[in-house]
């Protein structure tokens, strides 16, 4: 757990007044006071974070929200680097005043460019693959890259036409409830994977790699805490190795071992914490079980 030490914050504001980068760091001296808290889904619910700053400038504290429209958080330590943790647009920002400091608390939400404005209006004759059809609405929503695909080949095609029209979003969420899929906007990028696939990873969750607590069993897969670790993302493989928490014995809870709650997992949702001088720094986990390579249903 040594690499995941010298924690490290980084907040990008981008604009049409350019772009400026701000620092936090676990030492006082060294850079600004900075916190955040994010979450991601695998569903199509907007990521969404709060970035919050103490004692910006007050010019740059004017920019925010004007000149500078969109942010980038990036998150971790120093022997492994920082990674992107959120990037978005900025929704909304506020100053409040705590003598002798003053805080900024920025939102942002991920993709709400192509949430808004994308827009469709196609008719799919019959026998069309679905993936033809979500890659359609994706070129519709503006502001978007092309991010990991997976399994949407090998669903079968429409036995009837297929009319889309309105919110991209909308149809999309339309799509995969009948098809099978999950899609998501991850830090501007376009991700959409089969039900039962996962996007590998096999990120290894330990008390010794960062996990905190004991794991707690769903009825579809696990609950778990863990120091943010590089790579973590909705769609990821983790692999949980610990004692878990019985939580079917009523109001008793017991451990029951590693063979009967461990094993791989794919991330549903993740809830980060952190701050470049408090305590926190944390990924809540939920996420469901995989056999087989495959996510049980």
């Amino acid at each position: 757990m040594s690499r995941l030490f010298g924690r490290i914050i980084r907040v990008t504001v981008s604009g049409k007044a350019g772009s400026a980068t701000f620092i936090g760091d676990q030492s006082p001296e060294a850079g600004l006071q900075i916190a955040f808290t994010a979450q991601a889904t695998l569903g199509s619910k907007p990521n969404s974070g709060t970035v919050t700053i103490t004692n910006l400038s007050k010019a740059r504290r004017n920019m925010l929200g004007e000149e500078y429209d969109s942010l980038t958080l990036e998150v971790g330590y120093k022997d492994s680097g920082p990674q992107v943790l959120l990037k978005g647009d900025i929704r909304d920002v506020a100053h409040a005043k705590t003598s002798p400091d003053i805080t900024t608390t920025i939102e942002v939400g991920d993709g709400d460019q192509a949430f808004e404005k994308g827009k469709a209006s196609k008719t799919f004759p019959a026998g069309t693959k679905p993936k033809e059809i979500v890659e359609y609405l994706r070129k519709q929503m503006p502001g978007l890259a092309k991010g990991e695909i997976k399994g949407l080949d090998e669903l079968p095609a429409t036995k009837r036409p297929t009319t889309v029209y309105g919110h991209a979003y909308r149809e999309l969420d339309t799509l995969g409830r009948q098809h099978g899929f999950y899609w998501s906007i991850q830090n501007g990028k376009f991700q959409a994977l089969k039900s039962d696939e996962h996007l590998g990873g096999n990120i290894l969750i330990t008390p010794e790699s960062g996990m905190l607590g004991v794991p707690t069993p769903t009825d579809k897969g696990v609950k778990v805490t863990t120091l943010i670790i590089p790579g973590l993302a909705p769609g990821r493989l983790i692999d949980v190795r610990s004692d878990f928490i019985d939580t079917g014995a009523g109001q008793s809870r017991e451990k029951r071992s590693t063979d009967a709650g461990g094993g791989l997992f794919r991330i549903a949702t993740i809830a980060y914490a952190g701050s470049s001088r408090e305590d926190d720094f944390t990924a809540e986990i939920e996420a469901n079980r995989v056999q087989g390579d495959k996510v049980k249903k």
